[in-house]
Order: structure tokens, then sequence, then C-alpha cells
């Protein structure tokens, strides 16, 4: 089993240690992972989502020592911003990283995290705006390899209908998926959605699309911050994938993608 976004310490909103997240990998029988500590560079967030990387490679170096029988590897989630994207290239390139997520983490210049954006925009006006610049940006950016979480802007919509639906946004869904297969990108599969919005991020309607478009480039990830989220929902939507007609699931080492049978 595989787990390819989860957070540590390194991390600005993340307190579990590296060493904790890598003891509950092997709890929960985990035979790779890795590491996708967060770098946003334009976030309107008191957290410092910077990453100190000699921290990071001091912490790599010395958990991958204590746990030899799991395969580790080094990757950053990075956001995706207009703004930002050179910068972010340059810091990229300087670090020797395994893998990198792109991640639509910025709405109207506000973290959705944040209940301000909600208080201004109207929901439909968000999720517009949310797939509107993802398509901008993973068309714009080069930096990564996996686009991230799609239809994150869900997790923190306070309203009783937060899912954002194929359905309801088919155009620009298709749009961003076809853009992500003409570059050669593929998509995460992000567990954290079942425990927050009820569905995987993106759904699998979205998912199911990416498929029928052409996209067999998937990873999965947790998107654990504490330990108990390590390889959580991670079995069943390995399964649910396989039905799709997905057969592989993929890794990464320096940047080059490794395809992992799915069971």
């Amino acid at each position: 089993m595989i787990d390819y976004h989860i957070h540590t310490h390194i991390s600005g909103d993340c307190d579990a240690s590296m060493m904790d997240m890598a003891a509950a990998a092997g709890q929960k029988g985990l035979r790779e992972i890795c590491f996708t500590e967060h770098i946003d560079l334009d976030v309107s967030s008191n957290i410092d989502f910077t990453i100190d990387f000699d921290a990071y490679r001091c912490a790599f170096s010395e958990t991958r020592a204590a746990y030899p029988d799991i395969t580790m590897r080094m990757g950053i989630e990075a956001g995706l911003e207009m703004r930002t994207k050179d910068e972010m290239k340059d810091i990229i390139a300087a670090n020797d990283v395994d893998y990198v997520i792109g991640s639509q983490h910025i709405v109207f210049g506000l973290d959705p995290y944040e209940p301000d954006i909600w208080q201004q925009y109207d929901q439909r006006v968000i999720f517009d705006e949310y797939l509107r610049a993802s398509i901008e940006c993973v068309a714009a950016c080069d930096f990564y390899d996996m686009v991230g979480h799609i239809g994150y802007i869900s997790k923190f919509c306070p309203h009783d209908d937060k899912l954002m639906r194929y359905s309801d946004y088919r155009d620009a869904v298709d749009t961003l998926l076809k853009t992500i297969v003409q570059k050669g990108k593929g998509i995460e599969v992000n567990t954290n959605g079942l425990f927050s919005v009820g569905a995987t991020m993106p759904e699998m309607p979205i998912i199911t699309r990416y498929y029928e478009l052409g996209g067999r480039i998937v990873t999965i990830g947790s998107d654990a911050h504490f330990t108990g989220h390590v390889g959580r929902g991670v079995p069943e939507t390995l399964d649910v994938l396989k039905n799709i007609g997905f057969e592989y699931v993929c890794a990464f080492d320096k940047r080059k993608p490794r395809f992992i049978p799915i069971p």
C-alpha cells in the first residue's frame, strides 16, 4: 500500500514529527510513502507556508534510516499561483526533491480556509473562480508533477451542499482535465475528502471523466496532518480506481514516474 501525500512538522500547518508519521505508516502496513511539505508563497494566512529545506533534508535522512523497510520519498506540495509561479519554479529547481504536487489553494487572493471569502462571494462564484484559476495555473506552470486535490474548495465551504460536482461544472472541469492530459501531467486522488466532504477530491465522476479523456497517471494520498490519518481511505479508494479501469498508481523517484500495479 502507498500514500503519496503526507505532511509533517516541516509544514506550517502540521505538528506531527516525521518520525511519528513514518511510525504510523509502518503500523498501517504502508510500503511506500512520500512526504509532501507545504510551500505557498502568497497566502492570506498567519501560518508560514515556506520550507526550511536544510531541516527537511535532515529530518528525512534520520527518518529514512530509522525505517529502512519503508520506501520513502521527499516531496513538496507547491501552491499554484500566477503571481509566484516563477519564484516557485526557481525554489523547486534549487532543491532536490522526488515529487511535486501542484495545488490551487488561493481564490480571489484569499485562502478558502478563512471565512472571509465565503462572506464576500456566493458559493457558485467562488467555485467558478477556483476552476478558472486552476485551468490558468495548470496551463501556465510546469514545475509540478501532479495536480493536487481537485475540488479542494469544497473542503472549507460552510454551506450544506458543499461538494464540487462534475455534473455542475462539466465544461470547466473538462477543460481542466484536458489541459492536464495534454501537458502529460496527472491527478492526485486525495482520500481526505472522504472524511471532510463525503467524496474523494476530486470526486469519482471527475476521476472517471479523466480516465475517459485518456488520463492514466494517478497518485493516491491521504493528505495526513495527524498520525491517525496516514493511509486513511487508501485501500478502498484503490479498489474504486481499479473498477474505473486504472491498472496502476504512480510513484516518483527524482521526478521520474514509476507505475505500480493496483493489486
